[in-house]
């Protein structure tokens, strides 16, 4: 299915470009399976795009919740934990290779449901996921508004999802044509704010983890 391309909620555009399935015991000897993979950030091409090489590791705990660890079962739990360190300021764009954490714990999971679980996410927050997802995906042809990455991301169902896009098409900002959207000149007209929101997320992920391009 890769590459995957999705935005965070802090208006990060990113592409999953690889994840080496399966999980493997960690080889320090700590209580982690671990899975490697690089994203790479949307905003620019070729040899100077920057990326981050990623070691997704998941406690024994989680994998005991979980269950199966394959990749059509833990694929969205895994992409979705790597947007939330994104969101947290924890993940780095580089040139290097230099090698970065994605933990998946129990934050990420109820175990009174029994199932994946990440917060819910305000309706003002996904409404500028949203825009910022049919801004950096949908400028050229019409792209899904509400994948299940982003339902199981934003802890919000499908239909919701679609009714909000509904107010920025009510805007102007969008247009709809069953379950796709395409940006129009007025989400155009926000490119300023959308790429300082980016641009933002991006040097907090490079002034917390201290390093730089």
């Amino acid at each position: 299915m890769l590459p995957i391309r999705l935005v965070t909620i802090s208006g990060v555009p990113i592409e999953i470009a690889e994840l080496k399935w399966p999980f493997h015991q960690s080889t320090s000897g700590s209580d982690w399976f671990v899975l490697h993979g690089r994203v790479n950030l949307l905003d620019a091409t070729g040899p100077d795009q920057l990326h981050a090489e990623v070691a997704v590791a998941m406690t024994q705990t989680m994998k005991d919740a979980v269950g199966s660890l394959d990749s059509g079962h833990a694929e969205p739990l895994v992409v979705n934990a790597i947007r939330k360190t994104i969101d947290n300021g924890q993940l780095a764009f580089l040139k290097s290779g230099k090698l970065q954490p994605v933990h998946i714990t129990s934050r990420f999971y109820s175990f009174a449901r029994k199932q994946v679980q990440f917060p819910t996410q305000s309706e003002s927050d996904v409404l500028e996921l949203l825009k910022s997802r049919i801004f950096w995906l949908g400028m050229d042809q019409a792209v899904e508004i509400a994948p299940s990455y982003d339902c199981q991301y934003v802890n919000l169902p499908h239909e919701k999802l679609l009714e909000l896009a509904g107010r920025l098409a009510a805007q102007g900002l969008i247009t709809i044509s069953g379950d796709r959207a395409l940006a129009t000149d007025a989400l155009r007209g926000n490119a300023a704010a959308i790429h300082a929101a980016m641009q933002k997320s991006v040097e907090a992920g490079k002034a917390a983890t201290k390093v730089s391009a």
